[in-house]
């Protein structure tokens, strides 16, 4: 998509995912509650049996996550900085300036302690290698 569109969906996005992290703190809450109503008969709710003080505080700690949650999603202090050096790139369209402008600075990126082609390009790959290391490669690396 291109930054534009980014940008304008952006607050969407994040009250979007307010509003649903609001509702379901408030169904776990209700459905804690419900349950302990139902459960405690003998002794009642009323009287602070342990389980009901126990159930009761765990209501306040999971109130108290939501609200350091909400807190901290909105305050931009707490928002992602933009990466030092990051180029936004076009993939497809865009005319070839731009394109060529974004490769020779992510090159010159990956290769400013290389003073070799040869060992550009083995950064690079060793680069390349860093950001697709996956979950399936994290115990042992092949040896390629």
């Amino acid at each position: 998509a291109p930054p534009s569109l980014r940008a304008i969906v952006m607050p969407i996005h994040v009250y979007s995912g307010l509003l649903l992290f609001g509702t379901v703190i408030a169904t776990v809450l209700m459905g804690v509650t419900e349950k302990l109503f139902f459960v405690l008969k003998h002794p009642s709710y009323h009287s602070f049996p342990p389980e009901g003080v126990f159930t009761n505080t765990l209501g306040l700690l999971i109130l108290v996550f939501g609200a350091l949650i909400f807190w901290i999603v909105t305050r931009p202090q707490w928002k992602r900085p933009r990466e030092p050096g990051s180029v936004p790139l076009q993939l497809n369209g865009g005319n070839a300036e731009c394109r060529m402008e974004g490769a020779i600075a992510i090159s010159s990126a990956h290769s400013m302690d290389a003073a070799d082609p040869a060992d550009a390009e083995s950064s690079s790959e060793g680069a390349a290698r860093k950001r697709t290391l996956g979950l399936a490669d994290s115990g042992q690396r092949s040896t390629m």
